[in-house]
């Protein structure tokens, strides 16, 4: 039962539990919450509303909100002081698209006057937050007037991001005003590809002749992206993998907490320096099949470092030298005469053949830390 208690009053999801549970039965409260509406909305108040709508027409439009709520593509958040006075409301309601069922819009959020300022509509939407998230939503989105500048600070506060704008799209009589969009990321099931806008997977197109964006570049047959920390559980199952590891002297990665501080650095890298390592997809499907590229010297090395690693279903196919091609690519552009260099265990001659056929030579051997290292080297 969704029920938060304040110092001065308390939020609960209307039709959620029992009635003894909740301050007033549902269908007590949903002519006061219309009130509070209708009475924002004759104030001008930015709701959608028009000002003229009533209280009879708004109570209707609740009864359907609660209907769908009970199939779980909706909820109805209300907050009443002690003595049962309404004094705010918000609502959420699932997106109508099939494909966008974990999408849901947050809406109609409105408190009464005298109780601005006492943290009823960051308790409002929080309940709201909860309540969508506990039937599947994933991503919470809203709209707010462009004038509504405190509406807008106390989303951002609430983790909401803006997402866009619609200019001028809002008309009252002969005025308009824009509609910014909002957004808040939701906790998300565990083992997700979350594609973002790659242009992989079902639907995915490019316009013609374009083979790169801001945040990635197609080859032949891979889509070369940024790393984020979305790419996590895909690193952890490749680097986890005792066949991924069998030259590793450290052994497979056992700590998926692990794997986010590597992604963060290598994003890190892209801001700072203009380039790092990728993680490599499937255009088709979008699937991770592996991380590699080239990344900018650290503290204390004076070349740039090629790196590959990929998921054994994706082995022999030739994709570690279509990463590195466009790896040494990228360092002739980025860093012109440095130095790329591979250090490979001297025992794996699959990745030492990589190195061959990227025109890199052996120039010598490196002890590590973990070991002896073979260095092949090559100025792009």
């Amino acid at each position: 039962m969704g029920l938060e208690r304040r110092a001065a009053f308390s939020v609960f999801m209307v039709g959620e539990g029992n009635a003894a549970e909740a301050p007033r039965p549902s269908s007590e409260v949903l002519a006061p919450i219309a009130s509070l509406l209708v009475a924002a909305a004759a104030r001008g108040e930015a709701l959608g509303l028009a000002p003229t709508v009533t209280e009879r027409e708004y109570r209707a439009y609740l009864a359907d909100l609660l209907a769908e709520a009970e199939r779980g593509d909706a909820g109805l958040a209300v907050a009443v002081r002690a003595e049962g006075s309404v004094i705010g409301t918000a609502q959420w309601r699932r997106s109508p698209y099939p494909t966008r069922r974990v999408h849901a819009e947050l809406d109609r959020l409105a408190v009464v006057e005298n109780a601005r300022g006492a943290g009823v509509a960051r308790a409002l939407i929080e309940a709201i937050a909860a309540d969508a998230q506990a039937q599947g939503v994933e991503v919470l989105s809203l709209e707010v007037r462009g004038n509504n500048h405190g509406a807008i600070a106390v989303y951002e506060n609430l983790g909401f991001r803006r997402t866009g704008l619609l200019p001028n799209a809002v008309a009252v009589a002969r005025t308009r005003y824009d509609v910014v969009t909002m957004c808040r990321e939701l906790e998300r099931p565990a083992g997700l590809d979350l594609l973002g806008s790659f242009p992989a997977g079902a639907g995915a197109s490019l316009p013609h002749g374009i083979a790169r964006g801001l945040y990635w570049q197609r080859t032949e047959r891979l889509l070369l992206c940024r790393p984020s920390l979305t790419d996590a559980d895909a690193y952890f199952e490749i680097n986890s993998d005792p066949a991924t590891n069998v030259h590793n002297p450290g052994g497979p990665m056992i700590d998926p907490t692990a794997a986010g501080p590597v992604l963060e650095l290598w994003a890190r890298h892209w801001r700072e320096e203009g380039y790092g390592y990728w993680t490599v997809r499937d255009p088709a499907s979008g699937q991770v099949l592996g991380f590699g590229g080239v990344r900018p010297p650290l503290r204390g090395e004076e070349f740039i470092n090629l790196y590959y690693r990929f998921r054994p279903s994706a082995w022999g196919n030739g994709y570690a030298t279509e990463v590195g091609r466009a790896a040494m690519a990228l360092a002739a552009k980025v860093s012109p005469g440095r130095v790329v260099v591979a250090l490979i265990r001297p025992k794996n001659e699959p990745s030492i053949n990589v190195a061959r056929r990227l025109g890199m030579q052996l120039d010598g051997e490196v002890e590590r830390d973990l070991g002896k290292y073979l260095r092949f080297s090559l100025v792009p």
